[in-house]
């Protein structure tokens, strides 16, 4: 049933508007036929028949052209114009064709008088159409917003489902394990500084339970929460790992889905840097600018990782982040590319949008 009322395709789409269409020309040939007793069903069906196709016509043109290329576009005096010029040129037309067949029999007020272009029954006839039209526009807009609001819904279930298994995969338990045993070593030999290392716990644990639940966050958010991380896994690495950070434009001023950047860089630790024993680097690069917002991560591999598959290393975690990119952005919303090195692995995000794509169509 659902497929019935909602699905796009041409099949189910031309099935809608033929029942619609056989409805309305039954429902309006019944009243019209026991208003005027004196013509037989068959001829006020036909009568009906041919007047609902110029009805119809209407109704299409406002509807499926004239509404989404003017009146969207907030070009409403063209909207207006072409609305009446095409009312009047379809009753024209609908005047020579069919006035004799329908309002001779059915509304023989309304029969022209003084020739054929009769002013009278044109205005009359628009007036008619444009209700028709009007009748035909509520039913499309509630048709499309249980649409939206269906979809609205299904997107927000799989956004959660996606988010949630993104978590999973990226919070590496061994991550708050290592910390807070950094953390004892440093309340021993250190404990001055065991305070700051907590408040930095606190901010990520924070985040990551409060924050991941939200659509969209602040990007200074999220450089904040990368921050505190890198600074807590530097307990564990200590002076061998080196990290360089470089951020450009208003990172104020545009919003990212939460945790986005956070597994970018948890990644290259997870992934990467964690496995080397040597001298372990990373790269972060945050630029915003040309209405785009550019993420750039790049660690460098362990030998154990030379040579090996990307897919091997991609794993389920970049996975589930193009699901969720998928969920939230348009397919031009985003672009994501990965580059396996012999030495190093790097991945390149691109957000070419700042909202999230749910019901963003046209309004065909």
């Amino acid at each position: 049933m659902n497929k019935l009322i909602y699905d796009n395709r041409i099949k189910f789409r031309f099935f809608r508007h033929f029942v619609f269409f056989l409805i309305i020309v039954f429902l309006f040939t019944y009243i019209f036929f026991v208003q005027n007793s004196s013509g037989t069903f068959l001829n006020t069906l036909w009568v009906t028949f041919i007047n609902s196709l110029f009805f119809f016509a209407y109704a299409y043109i406002t509807i499926f052209l004239l509404i989404p290329e003017y009146l969207i576009k907030r070009k409403v005096i063209w909207f207006m114009l072409l609305f009446l010029l095409v009312g009047i040129g379809l009753s024209a037309i609908k005047l020579v064709i069919s006035d004799h067949i329908f309002y001779s029999s059915i509304s023989p007020e309304n029969m022209q008088r003084s020739g054929i272009m009769n002013l009278r029954f044109i205005v009359v006839n628009t007036k008619d159409m444009t209700f028709i039209v009007a009748f035909f526009c509520i039913a499309k807009y509630v048709k499309d917003y249980l649409y939206a609001e269906s979809f609205r819904k299904k997107l927000e279930v799989q956004n959660k489902e996606a988010q949630s298994k993104l978590l999973q995969s990226q919070f590496d338990p061994h991550f708050l394990f290592n910390t807070i045993n950094n953390l004892y070593a440093l309340s021993l030999l250190h404990p001055t500084k065991t305070k700051e290392v907590i408040t930095r716990i606190k901010i990520v644990l924070n985040y990551i339970i409060d924050e991941s639940q939200k659509d969209f966050v602040e990007l200074q958010q999220e450089v904040s929460l990368v921050e505190n991380y890198i600074q807590l896994e530097k307990l564990r690495y200590g002076k061998r790992l080196k990290v360089e950070y470089i951020s450009n434009g208003n990172l104020n001023s545009v919003r990212i889905p939460p945790m986005i950047l956070f597994f970018l860089v948890e990644n290259c630790f997870k992934h990467g840097s964690s496995f080397d024993a040597g001298k372990p680097w990373i790269k972060i690069l945050v630029n915003t600018d040309l209405g785009k917002i550019v993420l750039v991560t790049e660690n460098s591999k362990p030998k154990s990782y030379i040579n090996s598959d990307l897919e091997e290393n991609d794993g389920h975690g970049l996975k589930n982040l193009r699901k969720r990119l998928e969920i939230l952005y348009s397919k031009k919303g985003y672009s994501l590319t990965l580059d396996n090195k012999d030495t190093s692995f790097k991945v390149n995000l691109e957000l070419k949008e700042t909202e999230i794509e749910i019901g963003r169509k046209k309004y065909r």
